[in-house]
């Protein structure tokens, strides 16, 4: 589901971008507003995703959102009309909003020993959504002479409904909390002005402000330095391999060590993947970089989502996690539009690597305040308490 949703849904109009761009006879002004409309129907809807799932259950909100998801994806085989476009990726983006957050809710909720493994497997689905698009689009297209991009969208569209139906056999409503109507309202509310989760809201804000400069401008970067094309190429699929990687790692690692600890670690290293190049802009530190920033953006996600999890009721995890995915794709939208400001005044990609430098180092500030007594300790029918890494 995250492949579709996610995977599929966000970030696959990048690959097809081009041959959209060139069948349609849009210019790169139309072509960029597509993208940004589908990254603003996952923000208008995100805050909406949690409040409905605690109303109707996460799973059937998920379904929800892999339907619209794949009802999207079979408008954009057969439209022709670039507003009707600009419509179908708003609800696309919607769709993706509608099942994010609670399907990382409802398997935390029923994997709590396991919150941070649960989540990088399931946010690996991002990455392998992405490397499956550019595979699906590069080796299938050619075999569509007359419908070519077209043919991607279909085949992503069936997918979706496969994903979707599975999904709808497989995934289980968690259990109904006693808590009554007026609390859960009055829940809600408290989360939202919850300063422990502000401030994790936070640091989401300034990693989604930063982590989309090194994958933006890193092929650029390289360009600029000397580097061919290609090679600059192979190493943008290196790092998203890594990326791919590294939510299980650090779902793993987190789960054993803390949350706070990994995502310290985390941070420090993706400082260190924007310092080497700038430092020195030989092949051997993009390779350094590509592999630090990779592995650790992989588990940036992951380390934030279950540090915010922990510090929440279980009925109310739909509605923080919409929460801070809220600040997530605020973040998103801000970073790469301010970096391309500075590489347009300053001069070039290394300018847009400090800039990253700099927001990261800062979520690293932040989160050094970050307490582990902030944690909710829950009570099970099973255990006295349940423990959690900080």
């Amino acid at each position: 589901m995250v492949i579709s949703t996610t995977g599929f849904a966000r970030f696959a109009y990048g690959v097809l971008m081009p041959f959209m761009q060139a069948d349609l006879n849009m210019n790169y002004t139309q072509a960029g507003l597509l993208a940004t409309t589908i990254s603003l129907g996952f923000l208008a809807i995100s805050p909406l995703a949690g409040l409905l799932a605690l109303k109707f259950g996460m799973k059937q909100v998920i379904m929800a959102g892999g339907f619209l998801v794949t009802v999207s994806f079979l408008f954009l085989s057969f439209s022709n009309s670039f507003c009707l476009y600009m419509l179908i990726m708003f609800f696309c983006g919607a769709g993706s909003a509608l099942a994010f957050s609670p399907i990382m809710s409802l398997l935390v909720i029923q994997f709590q020993e396991k919150k941070g493994l649960v989540l990088g497997v399931l946010l690996s689905g991002v990455g392998s959504g992405m490397l499956l698009s550019g595979l699906i689009t590069t080796y299938l297209i050619r075999y569509f002479p007359v419908w070519e991009w077209r043919a991607i969208w279909l085949i992503f569209s069936i997918t979706s409904i496969l994903f979707t139906l599975l999904s709808w056999i497989v995934l289980k409503e968690p259990g109904k909390s006693a808590t009554n109507k007026d609390d859960r309202n009055q829940g809600v509310a408290h989360a939202y002005k919850n300063r422990k989760i502000l401030r994790v809201g936070i640091i989401y804000f300034l990693i989604g402000s930063a982590y989309l400069i090194p994958i933006l401008f890193q092929t650029s970067f390289m360009i600029h330095s000397g580097i061919s094309e290609r090679v600059a190429g192979s190493l943008f699929s290196i790092s998203g391999l890594f990326t791919i990687l590294g939510g299980p790692i650090w779902g793993i690692v987190s789960d054993k060590v803390g949350r706070k600890k990994s995502l310290l670690v985390a941070l420090a290293l993706c400082v260190m993947g924007g310092i080497i190049p700038v430092v020195n802009d030989h092949i051997i530190s993009f390779i350094a970089s590509a592999i630090l920033f990779g592995f650790s953006i992989g588990g940036l996600m992951v380390l934030v989502q279950a540090m915010a999890v922990e510090r929440s009721l279980p009925y109310l995890v739909p509605a923080v996690l919409g929460f801070i995915t809220i600040s997530f794709a605020t973040g998103q939208l801000v970073g790469p539009f301010l970096a391309g400001l500075i590489i347009e005044h300053l001069g070039g990609g290394r300018e847009a690597y400090v800039f990253a430098i700099f927001i990261f180092f800062t979520a690293l500030i932040l989160t050094c305040f970050v307490r582990e007594k902030e944690k909710v300790v829950l009570e099970t029918k099973n255990t006295n308490n349940v423990k959690g890494n900080g």
